[in-house]
């Protein structure tokens, strides 16, 4: 099972290394938009769940969005462009009351989700934003 872990960490570390290749520079901080919040909100259960909350059918947790950065992928042809939220939020969980999240929303939606959470950072304090 140790080969497995080694292999799944070197995928992701390689996928991270062609994301950060393939996306532009980042915008500058900004406060959170409503659009943010959303997507907050559609990540909120895998977001729960890196928190090691239990999911209470039916309920939502408190994820209040406050800061983001945008990073918008670089496309070589024509159309839409995928981008990459970088988005701060406060958390109503004691031990981490701070939090950052990437989401990727892809140029073409395929899935059932229009977006993908790819990663999230947990503090314990309040940081300046900054992208992962």
């Amino acid at each position: 099972m140790g080969a497995l872990t080694s292999k799944a960490k070197a995928f992701d570390a390689d996928l991270h290394q062609r994301e950060e290749h393939a996306l532009g520079p980042p915008s500058k901080t900004m406060d959170a938009s409503e659009y943010a919040q959303e997507l907050v909100y559609l990540v909120s259960k895998t977001i729960e769940t890196h928190l090691n909350l239990l999911p209470v059918p039916g309920k939502r947790r408190t994820l209040e969005a406050k800061q983001m950065i945008i990073r918008v992928l670089k496309n070589k042809g024509e159309g839409e462009n995928g981008k990459m939220y970088y988005i701060k939020c406060k958390t109503e969980v004691a031990e981490w009351p701070w939090i950052f999240v990437k989401v990727y929303e892809p140029p073409l939606v395929t899935d059932v989700s229009r977006v993908e959470f790819r990663a999230m950072k947990k503090m314990k304090e309040e940081y300046k934003l900054v992208t992962f």
